[in-house]
């Protein structure tokens, strides 16, 4: 006999619930940690000066690929060292990028790392859930997603940009995304952007719905254009390696400059409960 799998879909009395939950927590951890969440938001804005300075192309792939490459290497992380595959890491619900600064993180923080930063650059959504095939797909993975990435926009047209696994996405139908260079299948799911940051106004609710509108509207457009071929986005990595190489020393004194801060950051990290 064929086991069938039931999804049942989110109702409105569990979304209250959920969100009430998730609000009462965040004001919690907001409050517990102000002076962290304080530290890290000015090494966020000494990252965006740093990114201003370096006068980036506007092509805006360019910059994702030179952000991915730094993270990787560990330029944005305390001691010079980021771990993209360790399972137990100290982590703050509603700020997740933070981990990244104390050394280690997986898609959510990588990815929620990179808007804190491009945000101020950019003027559309530029993070997503998505159903990963190779994660752990339960019912709630089904619904809620598994995975999440940034999107990116080149020559017009949206990528999906995932950072943890280095490598770029063009839309193929609405919802579903196709690796460029690597056979990687991913489908958008509005539900995982929800518990990303769940709304808590009818204002900020609207906005949300509108913000899943514009994802669901830019991956229609992209997916009626011709996307990168895998040596155009080669060669676009190539690039970043020669811009990142050019700077080095620019580079080397940034993490300098910012040592005791990111160092401090870590420290704080290390000590949550």
């Amino acid at each position: 006999m064929i086991k069938m799998t039931i999804i049942i879909p989110m109702t409105e009395k569990k979304l209250q619930k959920i969100k009430l939950k998730y609000l009462k927590r965040n004001i919690e951890i907001h409050q517990e940690h102000q002076e962290l969440l304080l530290l890290y938001q000015n090494y966020i804005n000494n990252i965006i000066e740093l990114f201003d300075y370096l006068k980036l192309p506007q092509n805006k792939l360019m910059p994702a690929i030179v952000f991915d490459i730094l993270v990787e290497i560990g330029y944005f992380s305390s001691k010079n060292s980021f771990d993209s595959d360790q399972v137990n890491f100290k982590e703050l619900t509603i700020k997740p990028g933070i981990s990244v600064v104390s050394g280690a993180g997986v898609c959510r923080n990588i990815a929620c790392f990179y808007e804190d930063i491009f945000k101020t650059f950019y003027d559309y959504p530029i993070t997503a859930c998505f159903l990963d095939k190779f994660g752990n797909n339960d019912n709630d993975t089904k619904i809620y997603g598994n995975h999440m990435i940034n999107l990116v926009i080149h020559n017009d047209i949206v990528y999906g940009f995932d950072i943890m696994n280095h490598c770029l996405f063009k839309v193929i139908e609405r919802n579903k995304l196709k690796g460029i260079d690597i056979n990687y299948n991913l489908i958008y799911k509005p539900y995982g952007d929800l518990l990303i940051r769940l709304a808590t106004t009818l204002e900020q609710k609207q906005n949300f719905i509108q913000e899943i509108e514009i994802k669901q509207l830019l991956f229609e457009i992209a997916s009626r254009h011709t996307p990168l071929s895998s040596d155009d986005y080669n060669d676009q990595i190539n690039k970043a390696n020669e811009f990142i190489m050019a700077r080095k020393a620019i580079f080397q004194s940034f993490m300098m400059h910012n040592r005791e801060l990111t160092d401090e950051i870590k420290r704080k990290m290390l000590s949550l409960k």
